[in-house]
C-alpha cells in the first residue's frame, strides 16, 4: 500500500497555493475531459503522460488529505474519469495514501485517550495499514482481540474548513444564472464534511448501521470499542477481507453478484424504508469475503431525510415504473428539481429517467457495465438541455453519489442481480424513519 512506500508526512499543507491549485490540477489533467471523451464514445487509450500525472497526483493529494483528496478518490473509480491505467494508480487514494508520521499520530492518540499507548493497548503497530482523507488506521490488540484504531490527522478539521471555503466560493460562482442555490449547496457540503471530523458521532452511526445491517445475511459492520474511542479516535473490531480491487479482479461472478446485491439492497432499503443514507459509497469502504459477504466500513458521512422527502421521491419512482408521464411531471416538480417549468425540456428528462430506472424496469436480468455508467455523462451533463435550469434540493448533493458512486461500484463488479425486485420492494415499502440512539 502507498503508506508503506512513501515518506510519512509530519503535518498537513495549508493555503491556496498548496491546496487549491492541486485541486485545479486534478480537474484539468484527470477530470472532465476524460468524462467528455467517454460520453462521446471516443478512444479510452491513455495519453503518454496520463499514468505519470496520476502518480504525481497520488503523491500530492495523498499528502494534502481533506476535500482535495476526496476528489481524487472519486476520480479513481468513475468509469471514463481517466484512463484505466491511471485509475488503477489513483485507486491508491481509496485507503493507501501517504501516512502521517507515527510520533504525530501517537501524540494525538494519547492526548485524546489520556494515557500512553502502551497502557491503552496490549500491542499497537506503528505502521498504518490504511490512510485516507480524514485519518489513518493502525492495527492493535486489546484484551486478546485484534482491533483497528482510526486516528484523525491533527489539524484536518481546519484544513477541511479551508477547502470548504474555497469550494463554497466556487459553488456560488458556478450557480450564477442557473437553477441551483449555490449557497445552500455549499452549506450542505460543509455540514456533511465537517461532521466527518466528529468520531464520537461516527461511532454512534457505526453502531446504528450495525443494528440495521445485522438483518442481512452476509453483511457485517465492525463493533465499536467505546472505551478506546473519542472525538478524534475510533477503535473497532478488526475484520479481514479482500480489498474491492482484489475482489473484483479474482472473485468468481457468482460471488461478485452476491456482494453487489447486498450492497445495493442495504443502500436502497436504508433510504426508502428508514430515510437514511451512508453517503460515501466508494470502493475503499468495503471489505469483501470470497463468498460475497461484505464488511461495511466508514460511517462518517451520513444523511438523514424527512419522510415527506422520501415519499415525494417514491411518487416520482412509481410514475416512472408505471409509465405515467403526466404524473411524472407533477411529482418531479414537487420533488424540487424544476426551477422553470415553462423552459424545462420534459421529453429529455423523461428519457433520462428511462435511463436511470432501466435496471429496475427491465423484465429480464440487467448487468451493470462501464458503458451503462458512461451513458449518463451525456444525458445528465454534456447533452442535457436542462442543466442550467435544473434546481437541486440540498438533500440531493449527497444522493447524487448513487448515480456516480454506487453505479460505478456495481459496474466494476459487472454485477447481475434482482435489481427490479429489490427496488420495487423498497419503493413500495412503508416509510418509517429511524434514528440512532442518543450517545450514552
Amino acid at each position: 500500500m502507498k503508506s508503506s512506500e512513501s515518506t510519512p508526512i509530519a503535518s498537513l499543507a495549508t493555503g491556496f497555493r498548496k491546496r487549491t491549485l492541486v485541486t485545479a490540477k486534478l480537474a484539468g489533467k484527470l477530470g472532465v475531459k476524460y468524462a467528455k471523451r467517454a460520453a462521446l464514445g471516443a478512444s479510452n487509450k491513455a495519453p503518454t503522460d496520463d499514468v505519470a500525472a496520476a502518480e504525481r497526483l497520488v503523491d500530492e493529494l495523498g499528502a494534502l488529505k481533506g476535500l482535495v483528496m476526496k476528489f481524487g478518490q472519486m476520480a479513481s473509480y468513475m468509469p471514463g474519469a481517466s484512463s484505466p491505467d491511471a485509475q488503477k494508480v489513483l485507486g491508491k487514494l481509496q485507503a493507501q495514501s501517504t501516512a502521517m508520521e507515527f510520533n504525530v499520530v501517537k501524540r494525538a492518540l494519547e492526548a485524546e485517550l489520556g494515557a500512553p499507548v502502551e497502557e491503552l493497548f496490549d500491542r499497537f503497530d506503528s505502521k498504518a495499514f490504511a490512510s485516507a482523507s480524514i485519518g489513518q488506521v493502525h492495527r492493535a490488540s486489546l484484551d486478546g482481540k485484534e482491533v483497528a484504531v482510526k486516528v484523525q490527522y491533527p489539524g484536518v478539521s481546519d484544513v477541511l474548513a479551508s477547502d470548504l471555503g474555497t469550494m463554497s466560493l466556487l459553488l456560488k460562482m458556478s450557480s450564477i444564472g442557473s437553477g441551483m442555490n449555490g449557497s445552500e449547496l455549499a452549506e450542505e457540503l460543509a455540514e456533511r464534511m465537517l461532521e466527518e471530523c466528529d468520531y464520537t458521532k461516527e461511532a454512534q452511526y457505526q453502531e446504528f448501521f450495525g443494528e440495521i445491517l445485522s438483518r442481512y445475511p452476509g453483511a457485517r459492520v465492525p463493533g465499536v470499542v467505546n472505551a478506546r474511542s473519542s472525538t478524534k479516535v475510533i477503535t473497532s473490531e478488526f475484520f479481514t477481507g479482500q480489498s474491492f480491487a482484489d475482489f473484483a479482479a479474482t472473485a468468481d461472478q457468482e460471488s461478485k453478484n452476491r456482494a453487489a446485491t447486498l450492497i445495493f439492497r442495504a443502500c436502497f432499503d436504508c433510504i426508502f424504508r428508514h430515510c437514511v443514507y451512508n453517503a460515501d459509497p466508494h470502493p475503499g469502504n468495503y471489505l469483501l469475503g470470497g463468498d460475497g459477504s461484505v464488511c461495511f466500513l466508514d460511517f462518517g458521512c451520513i444523511r438523514f431525510f424527512t419522510a415527506d422527502m422520501i415519499d415525494a421521491w417514491k411518487r416520482v419512482a412509481r410514475t416512472v415504473l408505471d409509465g405515467d408521464q403526466p404524473g411524472f411531471r407533477d411529482a418531479y416538480t414537487d420533488l424540487g428539481f424544476v426551477a422553470n417549468t415553462k423552459r424545462f425540456d420534459w421529453e429529455h428528462q423523461w428519457q433520462m429517467m428511462q435511463y436511470v430506472y432501466r435496471p429496475f424496469m427491465q423484465s429480464g436480468p440487467f448487468t451493470y457495465t462501464d458503458d451503462y455508467v458512461k451513458e449518463s455523462y451525456g444525458l445528465m451533463i454534456f447533452d442535457n438541455p436542462n442543466k442550467m435550469i435544473t434546481a437541486m434540493p440540498k438533500e440531493w448533493l449527497v444522493l447524487n453519489r448513487l448515480q456516480w458512486g454506487l453505479n460505478a461500484i456495481l459496474a466494476a463488479l459487472h454485477a447481475t442481480g434482482p435489481w427490479q425486485e429489490i427496488w420495487r420492494e423498497a419503493v413500495m415499502s412503508p416509510t418509517a424513519p429511524i434514528l440512532p440512539r442518543p450517545a450514552s
